[in-house]
């Protein structure tokens, strides 16, 4: 009985400040605000300007048709005896284009700054490169590619691992580039 009295004047204090709240909220006066926002509307007004109409393109004629095109691929190689018109644009096939196709296997796609070579196997005579990669131990044989430039294993001895990587030069041609794969963990 007791707990009943002491919430109602509670309640009551509740109601009281809800109702004033929603009486307050109910009637505004929004003449004054219309009255301003009319006025600043009168007062900025932005002038207009008027937009000059595009220029028209003229396209002109190109006078050099019959002369030698200064992009023919003669003229990068120095043979300036074949006239523009015979050099029809070929793709130059690099004794490497075989290598570069392809899909890309799992030791391809990682750099060689993350592999180790810890060592060599024989398998029937033949030389075995152990690789350490991703917490795993790889077996590489000769002719086997390693690391995003298409390194291909071109020897394996005790004490290191070789590689033939391709890079693309200045005119944009393959040249090969030996890299080498030294015994990790040696020298501990």
């Amino acid at each position: 009985m007791k707990h009943n009295c002491l919430a109602r004047p509670v309640v009551v204090a509740l109601q009281l400040v809800v109702c004033s709240c929603l009486a307050a909220c109910g009637f505004s006066n929004t003449e004054e605000l219309n009255a301003w926002l009319a006025n600043e509307r009168k007062s900025n007004i932005a002038p207009s300007k008027s937009v000059n109409a595009p220029r028209v393109f003229e396209a002109e004629s190109y006078m050099m048709a019959g002369e030698v095109d200064p992009f023919a691929g003669h003229r990068l190689t120095g043979d300036t005896g074949v006239p523009a018109r015979v050099v029809a644009p070929v793709k130059s096939v690099s004794v490497y284009d075989l290598e570069l196709t392809g899909e890309r296997r799992d030791l391809e796609k990682v750099p060689l700054d993350a592999m180790e070579f810890k060592g060599i196997l024989s398998q029937d005579g033949v030389p075995v490169g152990l690789v350490w990669v991703h917490r795993r131990l790889h077996q590489v044989k000769l002719g086997d590619y390693l690391g995003p430039n298409r390194g291909k294993v071109t020897q394996i001895s005790a004490r290191e691992m070789l590689l033939r990587e391709l890079e693309k030069d200045e005119s944009g041609r393959w040249t090969p580039k030996t890299t080498v794969l030294a015994v990790a963990g040696g020298e501990k």
